[in-house]
């Protein structure tokens, strides 16, 4: 009976790591006393939002399933427990996750600067709701037409997650997706940046590092799934375990804010 018992966690535990995006967050069961325990790790900098759900036998959850959880930053927890009613139970899980947090709610009220040098002007190659890439989850994405190797600075003030910097490849196809290099930035209201499509080498912060408004963080490029050199922004959240949301945000420039940037038109940083 120990044997089976055994058979059943490896089970869980190769079930769950099948599913699993990658290594830097787990949700794992495992068998303690009279109860099978599930954990969740994030060793990332950043909260994550997961999804998760079971199905089970000969167990009593002390929650209902599935669950929509956030792991803190290099954090470990006890996400759910299960009594064992008789010995030959079975437990069989799912999981996914995504960057960010389902509880952040994004200030409203703040003015972001435009992502490049004061005092230059930069055109909009595509804004909200664009036809090309701004759409379902990228619906309020902001394509600035910058040359590569062009300075890009923080909109705004924040502590820097996660970068790419060590891709040349990019092109007018979606097989270059995940080419893209980038910086991801999280805001004080738990909302995070992106600024996507940087050159080569092109990031000058590292993660955990903390940038003020205006700062100096890459260099734009055409990396990734690009049709020429621009810089991607855009501001999101996480909406469940699979997905996020994008976030409309207003921006100064020297002839006042924007609310929104209009695709063709050349905005002058302030």
């Amino acid at each position: 009976m120990r044997i089976l018992l055994h058979i059943f966690i490896l089970f869980v535990l190769i079930t769950a790591t099948l599913f699993a995006k990658d290594e830097s967050v787990f949700v794992k069961a495992r068998k303690s006393g009279n109860y099978v325990v599930v954990d969740g790790v994030n060793k990332n900098p950043f909260e994550v939002t997961v999804f998760y759900t079971a199905s089970y036998m000969n167990l009593q959850s002390n929650k209902k399933l599935p669950l929509l959880f956030v792991l803190e930053p290099k954090s470990k927890e006890e996400v759910l427990k299960l009594k064992i009613l008789k010995n030959n139970f079975k437990y069989k899980a799912h999981y996914n996750w995504t960057i960010g947090s389902k509880d952040a709610k994004h200030d409203n009220s703040y003015i972001y600067r435009l992502p490049y040098k004061q005092g230059t002007s930069q055109m909009i190659s595509q804004g909200y709701n664009g036809k090309f890439t701004h759409f379902g989850k990228s619906q309020y994405a902001v394509d600035f037409n910058m040359k590569e190797g062009a300075g890009v600075y923080a909109a705004r003030e924040g502590i820097v997650v996660k970068t790419k910097s060590d891709s040349n490849r990019g092109g007018p196809n979606r097989r270059f997706e995940k080419d893209a290099n980038y910086i991801i930035i999280e805001h004080r209201d738990k909302t995070l940046a992106k600024y996507a499509h940087l050159q080569k080498d092109g990031v000058v912060v590292h993660v955990g590092q903390k940038v003020k408004r205006g700062e100096l963080i890459g260099y734009s490029g055409k990396t990734g799934f690009a049709r020429g050199a621009h810089l991607h922004f855009i501001v999101y959240k996480a909406l469940d375990g699979k997905t996020r949301v994008s976030i409309p945000v207003k921006f100064m420039s020297a002839r006042g804010i924007i609310r929104k940037p209009i695709k063709g038109k050349y905005y002058r940083a302030k």
